[in-house]
């Protein structure tokens, strides 16, 4: 039997190493709750870890940023389905991206940027990469392509989205988009007077002035 949706979440959740089905079918309806409801869980987990308190779990946009995923690795793999099939199975969240849905969709897409790496590698042209690119300018928490123009004013509202955010920058040392307004001087204060240790060349970084 195929993966499932709720076999490759756990193990992406337990390991990283996952596998997908060779088919692009209809996820199984019986299937969906329980994946939820697993995603449910890692959240209250993952929230354990965090600096502040995390936005509310948002059920729809987890199975929705879940099924992206699942989505996305197919299409890495499955070489014969071009832009049509990106464009319907990778389709746009239909909500608002509120600070509950950014989390929430975080709890997978924190993994789409090595998905991106790995598309990339393939066929750097494609147009998975460049919907990868999309999608990543909706969801900035998770650190998907290209730096946007400005910093994410939404995610740096929120005390636990900004924490998690400028530590992803800083274990990334994402140059530019540490450079950018409301980021510079949250990664500046954040790294206190460990800047040598945590990123030795960071203030050779050049705010970016609006």
């Amino acid at each position: 039997m195929p993966p499932s949706l709720l076999d490759f979440l756990r193990a992406l959740l337990a390991t990283g190493e996952v596998t997908v089905a060779g088919q692009l079918t209809p996820f199984a309806a019986a299937d969906l709750a329980p994946a939820t409801e697993l995603l449910r869980r890692y959240h209250a987990a993952d929230a354990l870890h965090q600096a502040h308190q995390v936005p509310a779990f948002a059920p729809a946009a987890a199975q929705w940023a879940a099924g992206f995923l699942y989505r996305t690795m197919q299409l890495a793999f499955l070489r014969d389905h071009g832009a049509d099939a990106v464009a319907q199975h990778l389709a746009d969240w239909p909500g608002d991206p509120t600070p509950e849905a950014s989390y929430s969709v975080d709890l997978t897409f924190r993994h789409l940027p090595a998905l991106l790496g790995l598309a990339r590698d393939l066929a750097p042209a494609d147009a998975l990469v460049t919907r990868l690119q999309a999608v990543g300018q909706q969801w900035p928490l998770s650190l998907v392509g290209p730096a946007p123009a400005a910093a994410p004013a939404a995610v740096l509202a929120h005390p636990a989205l900004r924490a998690l955010y400028l530590d992803r920058l800083i274990e990334r040392r994402d140059r530019a988009r540490a450079a950018q307004p409301g980021a510079y001087e949250g990664v500046r204060a954040a790294l206190g007077e460990y800047v040598a240790q945590l990123w030795p060349d960071f203030l050779t970084v050049v705010p970016t002035i609006l």
